[in-house]
């Protein structure tokens, strides 16, 4: 690359500015042995846009009719330029090393020209900066909350080189810029030079240093870091010259390590539950209230920033609720003794050390009445107005603040403290009013009233020149019924009084001057100024006593002292004026103004002694000051406008140890202090003398140096370790246990030592005494205790020695065993058998007894549960084991044997706690359709997709998730889709189509629901029923022929079956029954001669057909109707045709046909022949 490798490009390019006429200037670092043929730069022609229609030159979008040639040069044998904006070498460049080249490429458009001004510097590869290999991609870490200044820990010192990284004494020492260019989110990190001391700045993202083989930086913390907030860093640390041309770049990755910072906070701070109790009779049939012990109450809930694990404790143990540790659950454990509870709950997390909750979550428990459900819940509604009220109080919502109150007065208002400036309005007379933060100008009493704390001043107030405070309005509900907390902001502008004098700001003081012997008149010798702070102010200058017999006068407006007369002025002689400034807007009475106090100004004639700007000079340092270091300066003031030399000498004790700049009059340290050195003073006092240079006058001033103790001795102990045998543990708190003493080499606060103890259960006083703070237990840290005493100076920063504290004491048997919890609740599942593992109860005794384990009532069997005495397990007997509740509650004992101590089986001791054993559901049970053989589902035929058909319930005797049944449709066989849905849940059967009785559904279809438990492997039952497809009446009458015609005889007899109709109905039952009827729409009159049988469809004579008026054919219309509600029908026309009892017999038309001719093989329905015959 330009600054590394070859083959990378565009690196260390420093890019110019492009002027308002086409000029860019582009500089860039070159290495020695970049190949021809190298692309260095490539230029971007802007698209050139054309006026008429806004495209390109040469219709292309984006195309341009640039054109680019490098103008000739001293160096065009080693670059070009390509057509395409490129330039790139063409030779080897070698010879260019350490000479700076300058090309210009012109760029050409049809209508603009631009010049392109590329500097490069062509280097020796090894001279170009480089980070060592370890640095090129480093990564390191870096703990969360360490404070600013901290390394990182692995990345190394970063060291950029010119030269060979392998042999050192090549490398080519400049000065080095290193920089984080990149990725330092926040300013969290921050250089540090390797040889950076006290006075050096830490926190800095540019460092310049010489670039040496023992120079370079750290990568150090600009601020503590939170891990919670950001854990990973990507920086870019950039080394350059101080050109900015020649740049190396470190790539890295830097981790923040967590720390247990974050204290477990709970999602709320204020917890509501309630349970109702049970009514239940009593033998002597008296009603009384039974609870469901063991009963889950609610659910507290903590969270960790540090993603740690949580556990859970009551603040103060209770009888009645437990807490569940791991997952906050709150448990009933005993009867409730009043109707409400008030818990405190502490959460911690599981990280050592722990960190528990900053506020513990208050839980307030209501133990209900068994009320009717309707009170209750009348009661729950009410409760959540206030959800999380610990008590039942009428409050209206607190409003965020009310308005500003905005008020004006002036400085003059408040000059009395304790005066009452105004009145807060309330709203109630209830209220009362509190300041919220100190003020340092104003206090708030109850009533509102607002009072002066401190006389307003102006010019001290702010630049806001207001005072500025919030109030907290408070109503305590008495008799109003309403609590309620508002705030309130007052802002009070304050206007400026002239009540302030003014001042002269003239140095040096006294005021001298001198006037030459000849100065003619208004000759300008001293200009007198004054200040005044307040805003109005009107300053005059006048000269009240004169002791010159008038030869000078005062400007009033300007305060330029002048000369009068003409008369000369006497070489030496001293002239004095009284003068004062006054203010004439600040007037005191009607006859005075403010004024500054009479000052005396001296006029020398011809000339005087300098003059230092103060009467005498101090100054304090402390005792590590550096050697060399600049102290005070010390200056005067030539009248002849002379230089001034400056000597130093010591009075007394000193000599030596300071010396003074002869021109700059700045005083240094000479040599090393020491406070605690007896033969150092604390106190110089040095003779400062100032001379004018040719021979002129000279003065001296008094400079005292103090020298201050720092604090740079920490405490030590007479001991490195202390030592008590044999103290009882049963002590009273406060017993004296031994004495340490410290001391310190440095004196004052420096050495006023207090100390501190690391183990809370002693305390430290003053003196060095020891005392125990706590009851003290034997039983602990194996008989003794160990602790560090620190003892600690009150410098700044304090300094502090340690030593080692061991107590040994005697033990006594006074601990009883305790539980490792105060509730267990193991799981045992519903089939276990004979000896199955409950749990095993831990216990111990801090005394160090034996402890053995049994039943509360005495023995180590209760139920179908049996305890090891020795370890505490927990098991099921090995008897025939029935679990058919969902708990048991066993309560253990725990008595340790008194074994630890003489004596000790004296006083035996016993501890309880509370087995909750869950009996866990084992799905061992499959759904079962109970009355799947009662299913006898009806629908209708062409009822609408999703009609119901059937609810089936399944059950399952498993408990829990094992008992929970979804159920689902069983496709069958070669059947595409389900006939019938059914609702997962509910078990509710739906139609999933459109049925047709009459079609391919059939009048009955046969459906399959599953049931399937949620346990896990999950079990299954189903039920298999046939669902009856129930007709509707949707097909009409189909008769069999589309018209009926038949011969009647003349003389045929009445009640002759002439024809027989027939109609079907694809219906069932009464829809599918056929009703005929017969109808003369033709002719009325036939329906005297027929007549039809209404269930058989035969159409009967009813009347002769030979009658007086015989016809030859008759019309009627027959009607098939079935029984449905509404019915359908259909209708066909019937001709018969009446035939003549004497007819001849019908003629052939032809005696003789044939002989017919047929072919074989001809298809059958062929035509063959007509024969025809009429009647005569």
């Amino acid at each position: 690359m330009l600054a590394g490798t070859p083959g990378e490009t565009e690196s260390n390019v420093r890019l110019g500015v492009v002027d308002e006429v086409g000029h860019s200037e582009l500089s860039l670092v070159l290495p020695h042995d970049t190949y021809p043929g190298f692309s260095i730069k490539k230029f971007k022609t802007r698209p050139l846009q054309l006026a008429n229609n806004g495209s390109a030159h040469h219709g292309g979008a984006g195309a341009t009719a640039a054109a680019y040639h490098m103008l000739d040069s001293d160096y065009s044998k080693y670059f070009t330029v390509l057509d395409d904006g490129v330039v790139m070498t063409t030779a080897d460049i070698s010879p260019l090393v350490n000479r700076p080249v300058q090309l210009v490429v012109v760029e050409q458009t049809p209508n603009a020209t631009n010049t392109h001004n590329l500097q490069l510097f062509v280097m020796h590869r090894k001279d170009m900066l480089r980070f060592s290999g370890s640095l090129l991609d480093a990564s390191g870490e870096v703990r969360e909350n360490h404070p600013a200044g901290t390394r990182v820990r692995g990345v190394p010192l970063m060291q950029a080189f010119s030269g060979s990284i392998v042999d050192e004494e090549l490398a080519k020492p400049k000065k080095v810029r290193y920089t984080i260019i990149d990725g330092n989110e926040d300013d969290a990190f921050a250089l540090q030079e390797r040889r950076a001391n006290q006075n050096v700045q830490v926190n800095a993202k540019s460092l310049t240093i010489e670039g040496d083989d023992e120079s370079g930086v750290w990568l150090v913390t600009n601020r503590p870091l939170d891990r919670e907030q950001r854990a990973h860093y990507d920086l870019s640390v950039e080394a350059s010259d101080v050109e900015g041309l020649d740049k190396t770049v470190s790539k890295i990755q830097i981790t923040v390590l967590d720390e247990n910072d974050n204290r477990p906070v709970f999602k709320s701070q204020d917890y509501k539950f309630a349970i109702a109790g049970k009514k239940s009779q009593n033998m002597e049939s008296n009603n009384s209230v039974t609870w469901d012990r063991f009963a889950i109450l609610g659910k507290v809930e903590a969270v960790d920033a540090d993603g740690d694990k949580i556990a859970y404790r009551l603040k103060s143990p209770s009888n009645v609720v437990i807490i569940v540790p791991q997952t906050g659950e709150l448990m009933l454990a005993g009867e409730p003794t009043s109707n409400e509870l008030l818990l405190e709950v502490i959460a911690h997390d599981l990280r050592y050390p722990s960190l528990l909750s900053a506020q513990p979550a208050k839980v307030l428990v209501e133990f209900l009445a068994p009320e009717p459900v309707s009170f209750i819940m009348q009661h729950l509604e009410h409760d959540a107005i206030n959800e999380h009220s610990h008590h039942r109080e009428k409050r209206r919502v607190t409003r965020a603040v009310r308005p500003t109150k905005r008020i004006e007065f002036t400085e003059a208002d408040g000059d009395t403290e304790g005066k009452s400036v105004f009145q807060l309005e309330k709203e109630t007379d209830k209220e009362t009013f509190k300041i919220r933060d100190d003020n340092p100008w104003v206090t708030v009493e109850t009533n509102g009233a607002v009072r002066v704390k401190k006389k307003w001043d102006y010019e001290e107030l702010g630049p806001d020149k207001t005072i500025d405070f919030w109030v907290i309005i408070t109503n305590m509900g008495h008799n109003a019924g309403i609590k309620y907390t508002d705030n309130q902001r007052v802002i009070i502008l304050v206007k400026d009084v002239n009540d302030e004098p003014p001042y002269f700001i003239n140095r040096p003081l006294p005021m001298q001057a001198v006037v030459q012997l000849n100065a003619p008149p208004n000759t300008p010798v001293f200009t007198l100024q004054a200040r005044d702070p307040d805003t109005d102010h009107n300053i005059h200058y006048f000269i009240v006593r004169d002791r010159t017999g008038g030869r000078f006068e005062v400007d009033e407006r300007s305060g330029v002292v002048r000369t009068r007369g003409t008369d000369l002025f006497q070489l030496d002689m001293e002239y004095v004026l009284y003068v004062k400034a006054e203010d004439q807007n600040g007037k005191v009475d009607d006859r005075r103004f403010q004024s500054t106090p009479e000052e005396r100004l001296s006029i020398v004639g011809g000339k005087r002694a300098p003059q230092f700007y103060m009467p005498g000079y101090e100054a304090e340092i402390p005792e590590n000051q550096k050697k060399d270091s600049d102290i005070i300066s010390v200056k005067a003031k030539s009248f002849a406008d002379r230089e001034i030399r400056y000597t130093l000498k010591a009075q007394g004790q000193g000599a030596g140890t300071f010396n003074i700049g002869p021109s700059s009059g700045i005083v240094k340290l000479a040599k090393e202090l020491d406070f605690e050195d007896l033969r150092q003073p604390h106190v110089y006092t040095l003779i400062v003398t100032a001379t004018e240079d040719s021979g002129g006058f000279s003065t001296s001033v008094e400079l005292t140096i103090r020298v201050t103790d720092v604090n740079d001795n920490a405490p030590k102990f007479e001991l490195p370790d202390y030592q008590a045998h044999n103290v009882d543990e049963d002590i009273p708190l406060g017993t004296s246990i031994l004495r340490v003493k410290a001391m310190d080499a440095d004196s004052g606060a420096n050495a006023e030592i207090e100390y501190l103890v690391s183990d809370d259960h002693f305390a430290v006083d003053s003196n060095g005494i020891i005392v125990n703070n706590k009851q003290l237990d034997a039983d602990n840290n194996n008989a003794y205790y160990e602790f560090i005493v620190t003892a600690k100076d009150k410098g700044e920063p304090a300094k502090s020695g340690t030593a080692t504290v061991r107590v040994y004491t005697k033990n006594k048997n006074d601990e009883e065993p305790k539980f490792s919890q105060q509730v267990y609740t193991p799981n045992v599942d519903e089939n276990a058998g004979p000896n199955t593992l409950v749990t095993t109860v831990v216990a111990s005794d801090k005394d160090g007894d034996n402890v053995r384990f049994g039943f509360v009532g005495g023995g180590t069997s209760s139920g179908q549960f049996v305890i090891e005495d020795i370890t505490g397990v927990i098991r099921l007997h090995n008897k025939a084991i029935s679990l058919d509740r969902d708990k048991y509650e066993l309560n253990v004992t725990a008595m340790d044997d008194g074994s630890c101590c003489v004596n000790g089986d004296q006083t035996i001791h016993t501890s309880t706690a509370v087995v909750v054993v869950f009996i866990t559901d084992v799905n061992d049970n499959k759904p079962v359709f109970k009355d799947c053989g009662t299913y006898y589902p009806k629908v209708e035929e062409g009822a609408p997709n999703g009609s119901p058909v059937i609810k089936v319930v399944a059950t399952d005797e498993d408990k829990g998730v094992n008992g929970q049944v979804k159920y689902s449709i069983v496709q069958q066989p070669n059947q595409k889709g389900t006939k019938f849905t059914v609702d997962e849940e509910t078990g509710e059967v739906s139609t999933n189509k459109v049925f047709d009785r009459e079609g391919d559904d059939g009048k009955f279809v046969s459906v399959t629901v599953k049931a399937t438990d949620q346990g896990d492997p999950s079990l299954e039952g189903v039920c298999s029923f046939t669902v009856e497809i129930t007709d509707v009446n949707d097909n009409p009458p189909l008769f069999d022929r589309q018209k009926y015609v038949e011969n009647v005889k003349q003389d045929a007899s009445i009640g002759t079956n002439i024809l027989r109709v027939s109609a079907s109905d694809e219906d069932a039952d009464n829809n599918g029954a056929i009703v005929y009827s017969l109808s003369a729409p033709f002719n009325p009159n036939d329906l005297e001669y027929f007549d039809i049988q209404a269930e058989s469809g035969w159409i009967v004579l009813k009347k002769p057909l030979d009658g007086c008026y015989p016809r030859d054919r008759y019309r009627l219309r027959v009607r098939a109707s079935d029984r449905g509600d509404p019915p359908s029908y259909a209708d066909v026309d019937v001709e018969l045709d009446v035939v003549d009892r004497n007819n001849k017999p019908p003629i052939w038309d032809k005696s003789i046909y044939g002989p017919i001719h047929i072919r074989e093989n001809v298809t059958v329905g062929t035509v063959v022949t007509s024969v025809k015959a009429r009647f005569v």
